[in-house]
């Protein structure tokens, strides 16, 4: 398939495909931004929303599967369509029907549309563009993933001060509902990338216009993904769990109100733009091992878990510059192993499957934590559930750290 070489049209897709991870994140991340007042509204109980954001991480992971191999097999564009309407009308019943039990059911096909997102971008992207500008984009297009967590973390406490928790799932379904319209349209408009053809795995060749061989997986190549996959894991764990309950920390340790306390989130993907601009360079131009690279930025995190442990409690801003940092390495460590990863597997032709599998690992890292948190605290405090942060993070950059040389063999296998 041909490259794109314009960089006029590089621009604007990198452009839209980050517009779609921005409202993908704004219908997705909106429950576990206003957890705190979900929960002191009465809108829903402790355990009830902290299940729904536990179930939606597990069909958004299982959904990656799914998605990753409709991406290979599909045209891209029309499963991304798919996906917003389905988050769309989650959103809105959420907000104009749901009385509270129904939120689980109602999140957990959220989770599931969602998963139609990630894996066709990765597949349009990784198709239509080379691998240095695949990096380059594939970084601009995760800042939309911070720029909706910003969005929401400052509109939502405001909508709810003004109006209430409810209106903030109307609004997020209402974007939605928008944006399908938008990328329908910029795919049937613009030339260049109602290109993008599907890729159809025939024999032992990838038909694309001309005839590629095809690689077969083996034993080593199926081993270190596996072990990847588990770092992933750690990943998520860390990522997603200190995301959502960051504000209840916050609440908890400081007193503050539900929604000042919402509004302190905002800090989280500030640091995770920075992580993902200043991490690609690492990688592209230091490192140039995206094992071991993110092995250090999970090190960088173990580091600011065990300052947080050490130093938390006795300032609200110290507190969050912590755990912006551990969340932002987290980020990092996200666009390496999970953006960065899937396009060295374009010669097995499943680069759309390989992204979904990948991604979905980050997604049982994060059910297990969202929920898990929720219960640890409870039962031990936020300290010593601190500590456990701290020990997660040390285990995913030793595990990296040992698969960087098996990494570099992998990529020089042809």
């Amino acid at each position: 398939m041909c490259k794109l070489s314009n960089k006029k049209d590089i621009n604007f897709l990198t452009l839209i495909c980050a517009a779609v991870y921005f409202v993908s994140y704004v219908s997705r991340i909106n429950l576990g931004a206003v957890l705190v007042e979900v929960v002191n509204s009465g809108f829903a109980d402790k355990s009830t929303a902290a299940l729904a954001l536990t179930v939606c991480s597990v069909t958004y992971g299982a959904g990656q599967l799914i998605s990753g191999y409709l991406g290979d097999k599909f045209k891209p564009q029309n499963i991304i369509f798919i996906g917003f309407f389905i988050t769309a009308a989650m959103n809105i019943s959420v907000g104009a029907l749901c009385k509270g039990p129904e939120l689980v059911l109602l999140w957990a096909v959220n989770g599931f549309a969602q998963a139609l997102m990630w894996p066709p971008l990765v597949k349009i992207l990784s198709s239509r563009l080379d691998d240095e500008a695949y990096k380059k984009a594939v970084v601009k297009v995760s800042w939309g993933s911070s720029m909706g967590t910003i969005a929401v973390y400052l509109l939502a406490p405001v909508i709810i001060k003004i109006f209430t928790v409810k209106l903030v799932f109307i609004i997020s379904g209402a974007l939605a509902v928008l944006m399908a319209f938008i990328w329908k349209c910029v795919y049937e408009k613009h030339k260049p990338f109602s290109e993008v053809s599907q890729v159809v795995k025939t024999g032992e060749t990838i038909k694309t216009g001309e005839s590629v061989p095809v690689a077969k997986f083996n034993g080593f190549v199926v081993t270190l993904l596996i072990s990847v996959m588990f770092a992933i894991v750690l990943q998520g764990a860390l990522r997603d769990g200190v995301t959502n309950w960051t504000p209840s920390y916050i609440s908890d340790m400081f007193k503050l109100d539900s929604s000042v306390s919402i509004l302190t989130g905002v800090i989280l993907p500030v640091f995770s733009i920075l992580s993902f601009t200043v991490i690609s360079f690492i990688n592209r131009k230091l490192i140039k091992n995206e094992i071991v690279c993110a092995g250090a930025v999970f090190g960088i995190g173990a580091i600011s878990a065990t300052l947080l442990v050490l130093l938390g409690g006795k300032s609200v801003v110290l507190s969050l510059v912590l755990l912006a940092l551990l969340v932002g390495c987290m980020h990092g460590v996200n666009l390496i192993l999970v953006c960065m990863v899937p396009a060295h597997f374009s010669r097995f032709g499943k680069v759309s499957f390989i992204s979904g599998l990948i991604n979905s690992s980050t997604y049982i890292g994060a059910a297990i934590s969202t929920y898990g948190i929720a219960i640890f605290t409870d039962e031990f405090g936020w300290t010593k559930t601190i500590v456990l942060w701290s020990v997660v993070a040390f285990t995913g950059a030793f595990i990296c750290i040992i698969l960087g040389q098996k990494w570099t063999k992998f990529k020089n296998c042809k």
